[in-house]
């Protein structure tokens, strides 16, 4: 029914929510045998990145990149999109040009806004903060629309930003681009810190949701004990979601009993 991708990691990201981590060859590999049809990239700096053995791995396993994930951007360089250094925010302003251009490479990968929007400290008041934020966005989603590439904003919870967390604020500043580049990410995690009645807002994001990420309350693989995920299934067939559910929780090892028992309980569940 819908395409299922899991994040992928480096093995030096001990902390990251990626259930598979290690070399790109070994993580895409581990990820087809498990069953998934895509996998999301954890990149930082694209132009370090092993695009061919990248597309190598991705053809001799049929695998597809569903995202590229660009957090370390803030995490580890410190450059943010609505930064008030103008330094910062135009070296994140290539950094995602330089990301688009990496998706495309990879067949048309959605590039994921998470970390790299930065925080409300960044600058001096929100309000300089979103001016600068939206002067951003326009340029990378004007990139965007001339290489065909989907930008993914995801409803980020408190715990890793204080901008623009809540569905419903996502869906208001998403609409004001107006455009079919810039859609919506929506993440279980996020959703239980910050969502009264995720159903609802799920539902009023019909139209918007490019991306659904699964993970237990805590970042831990989902086995239903936790998030409510019949309740997230029956909204995303309301709204006629159709692409990508994608598995980002912590694991332990290789990660292959972590991502094999999400995996089969979301799909037991549709």
């Amino acid at each position: 029914m819908w395409k299922t991708s899991v994040v992928t990691a480096p093995e030096t990201a001990v902390n990251a929510p990626a259930p598979l981590k290690g070399s790109l060859e070994d993580t895409i590999g581990r990820a087809s045998a498990i069953g998934f049809d895509a996998v999301q990239l954890t990149v930082n700096r694209p132009s370090e990145f092993d695009l061919k053995g990248a597309q190598a791995a991705l053809k001799a396993f049929r695998m597809k990149v569903s995202s590229i994930a660009t957090g370390g951007a803030y995490a580890i360089d410190h450059i943010s999109l609505g930064h008030k250094d103008e330094s910062r925010r135009r070296a994140a302003i290539t950094r995602m040009r330089e990301h688009m251009a990496l998706a495309k490479e990879l067949g048309g990968a959605d590039v994921v806004i998470g970390l790299i929007r930065g925080t409300y400290a960044d600058c001096d008041s929100r309000e300089q903060y979103m001016g600068n934020y939206r002067t951003s966005l326009r340029e990378c989603i004007g990139h965007a629309e001339r290489q065909g590439i989907r930008i993914v904003h995801e409803a980020i919870g408190r715990c890793d930003s204080d901008v623009l967390k809540t569905i419903r604020e996502n869906i208001v500043f998403i609409n004001g681009f107006a455009s079919p580049n810039f859609r919506l990410q929506i993440d279980t995690h996020h959703m239980g810190l910050e969502e009264t009645d995720f159903h609802a807002a799920v539902l009023e994001a019909k139209g918007l949701v490019a991306q659904v990420d699964i993970s237990d309350v805590e970042r831990k693989c989902p086995d239903g004990t936790g998030f409510d995920f019949p309740r997230l299934i029956d909204a995303l067939k309301r709204i006629d979601f159709q692409d990508h559910l994608v598995f980002e929780f912590k694991s332990t090892g290789d990660g292959i009993f972590e991502a094999t028992a999400g995996l089969r309980y979301i799909r037991s569940l549709y």
